[in-house]
């Protein structure tokens, strides 16, 4: 991976962290730019070819979440014994929002514990919807209730 590319997964990746918008891309790109013009005329070639556009962000954002879900679901695979733990909270719209939290343990003693997903819940929010939704996120990792 080019220096250009992995330079725009990190910033990618601090946006998303801070939950700032995804255009803020552009206006890091051109605080970069400003600087390197200061500090080193030669380096603002470079800072120019980094890619920080918005749709280029939420690329970036979106494979760095599916690789932390790779990395938890390759993580999840050891685990002799895991406890579930579920949190329901309305967002800005009042709709409700199911986030799924998993804590698990493997036989040398190391111990993860994960956001596992967020479900937004459309409609009710009864007891049978919420099992059904943290069900299917056990069975996309392939968490077993005999585990639990």
């Amino acid at each position: 991976m080019s220096a250009h590319a992995k330079t725009s997964y990190i910033i990618s990746h601090t946006i998303a962290r801070n939950s700032k918008p995804f255009s803020d891309g552009e206006f890091i790109k051109e605080c970069l730019l400003d600087s390197a013009e200061l500090i080193r005329l030669e380096k603002k070639k470079a800072f120019e070819n980094v890619p920080f556009s918005r749709r280029t962000v939420t690329r970036r954002t979106g494979d760095i979440a599916r690789n932390l879900e790779l990395q938890l679901q390759h993580r999840v695979v050891n685990f002799d014994f895991f406890s579930v733990a579920l949190d329901e909270s309305c967002d800005v719209r009042d709709t409700a929002q199911l986030h799924i939290f998993v804590h698990g343990i493997t036989t040398e003693f190391k111990i993860t514990e994960e956001l596992a997903a967020m479900q937004s819940m459309k409609g009710t929010t009864t007891g049978n919807d919420l099992f059904t939704e943290a069900n299917a996120c056990l069975d996309t990792f392939g968490l077993k209730w005999g585990k639990l």
